[in-house]
């Protein structure tokens, strides 16, 4: 699955952007096989961007993630290839984009600062990374190249972290950020489905608060667990545990929006 190159940015499907990068990949390595896993990212918005780069993990594992939401394209922050010990690798700028995705893989196992000297000849153009230094990097993965030969190695430590708060304990409760809503107004909170147990919280119901709202919810398998218009805990198809409604949009009901901080406890 190293030739599949997973593809997320927020260049939209107007302009040319898109498909100038798919041919870049084309041109470099005839093997690769890209999957656009999604264009629409709102622009510049690093925390969907992420969101999205952490789903695309979830589904294709062992594949490249080529993933370009750069709001400070040739202002001297990394292009970076990050490994992971579950074998995912990870392409995009050093703004966090990339870090969700590397921790839904085990974490960042080693990171390197691509050279664009060796992957091509020419300058990159200062407002293109995505078509001169990152594709051709996706490009050399999915042809055999290994990532230390992309450039030098860089401290993890160093790296610019995920754009969302930590999941932490307090007491009973689990606080979560809100990582993305989604388009029918799901809210996915920074609880993996893997953590749950864990944590405590694989129980028939939660409570799940944002401020002062307080709400207690069936954490259900499915939204049909629950009549239309009703609220529902359960593991969305990202793995993350979400809070929905049936037939309706969690995030506009209680006005909650990416970046919330939810308070989580087994009831």
């Amino acid at each position: 699955m190293q030739n599949i190159v997973c593809f997320v940015s927020d260049f939209g499907l107007e302009d040319a952007w898109v498909g100038v990068c798919h041919a870049v990949i084309h041109r470099a390595c005839p093997l690769a096989r890209v999957v656009d896993l999604g264009h629409q990212i709102p622009p510049f918005d690093i925390r969907k961007g992420a969101a999205v780069a952490a789903a695309g993990v979830y589904q294709l594992p062992e594949a490249i993630h080529l993933v370009v939401v750069d709001p400070g394209v040739g202002g001297g922050r990394k292009d970076l290839c990050i490994t992971t010990p579950r074998g995912t690798r990870l392409v995009g700028p050093d703004n966090g984009v990339l870090i969700l995705a590397a921790e839904r893989s085990g974490g960042v196992e080693a990171a390197y600062a691509v050279d664009p000297s060796k992957i091509d000849f020419r300058k990159p153009l200062g407002t293109f990374h995505a078509r001169d230094v990152l594709a051709p990097a996706a490009a050399a993965l999915a042809c055999g190249v290994e990532p230390a030969s992309l450039g030098d190695p860089v401290d993890p430590a160093s790296l610019v972290p995920a754009p969302f708060a930590p999941t932490v304990s307090d007491g009973e409760y689990v606080v979560a950020p809100v990582l993305e809503c989604d388009r029918f107004g799901s809210l996915r909170l920074r609880i993996a489905a893997e953590e749950l147990a864990e944590r405590g919280l694989d129980s028939e119901r939660l409570e799940v608060g944002f401020g002062h709202l307080t709400l207690e919810v069936p954490f259900a398998s499915t939204f049909v667990d629950v009549a239309e218009g009703d609220p529902v805990a359960l593991v969305d198809s990202s793995g993350w545990l979400t809070l929905a409604i049936r037939m309706g949009s969690a995030a506009e009901r209680y006005g909650i929006e990416s970046g919330a901080l939810a308070r989580v406890r087994a009831l």
